[in-house]
């Protein structure tokens, strides 16, 4: 990815299961307009389980088509809340770099 710019997507607002569809449309346009894609969710308000879902399944897209998504950190609170509490931050979770947790998080 040496000198390839990275687009930043910005998730903001409620990324819960009402805007599931809207959040994957966002990720997947943003994936395929740009090599490189950094995802920042620092103005998110409310996250659930699809919104990792949707995350996940981009980031699995993103692989196939050789291209590259990123977590910008710090991820937001109500998306950290949900990682942690279904266990996507535990030590034994092979992906948890995946979501950028930066130092003033737990």
């Amino acid at each position: 990815m040496t000198g390839t710019p990275i687009h930043t997507h910005l998730l903001s607002g409620d990324a819960g299961i009402k805007f599931a569809a809207d959040v994957a449309a966002g990720l997947g346009a943003a994936l395929k307009s740009h090599q490189a894609v950094s995802v920042d969710t620092r103005s998110l308000t409310a996250a659930d389980l699809t919104t990792v879902q949707s995350l996940i399944a981009a980031r699995v897209s993103a692989e196939a088509q050789g291209r590259t998504l990123l977590m910008a950190a710090p991820v937001s609170p109500a998306l950290h809340a949900v990682l942690s509490d279904a266990g996507f931050l535990s030590p034994a979770q092979p992906n948890r770099g995946f979501w950028a947790i930066s130092s003033d998080q737990p």
